[in-house]
């Protein structure tokens, strides 16, 4: 009986432990892309648009790797407001989209602009989970 409650006891630890490095994975990923937001709205203010687009690319698939890790449902029908996840993560990518979209035509400063509005929604997005 006591090799019995110390495998359950073993199985809930290691239950455990693999959900917190599962959502230490998943804020890694939103850090990562938050950085290289920052990384790209620096380059656009200094007039570098391929590190802003290149940096830009990086955080897209930092937030990508996220939605894979910790995916999350929309509502059949929207309604705003709730659900302030799925609509900041929307913003984000339509953001990241239009920053990567200014630095291939070479407009620095519009990429950084871009670029600083998707980390304003990815910070709202990982306030509101």
């Amino acid at each position: 009986m006591k090799i019995l409650s110390y495998s359950l006891l073993a199985s809930l630890v290691v239950i455990a432990g693999n959900s917190v490095l599962a959502y230490a994975a998943e804020d890694e990923h939103a850090k990562e892309a938050m950085q290289h937001l920052e990384k790209a709205v620096e380059s656009g203010n200094k007039g570098d648009a391929k590190g802003a687009g290149a940096q830009s690319e990086e955080a897209e698939k930092d937030l990508i790797q996220e939605n894979r890790e910790k995916p999350y449902t929309q509502p059949p029908k929207h309604i705003t407001g709730e659900n302030p996840r799925a609509e900041h993560d929307k913003a984000t990518f339509e953001d990241i989209e239009k920053a990567k979209g200014h630095a291939k035509k070479g407009h620095a400063k519009e990429a950084a602009k871009a670029a600083k509005e998707a980390e304003i929604h990815l910070q709202k997005k990982e306030q509101s989970k």
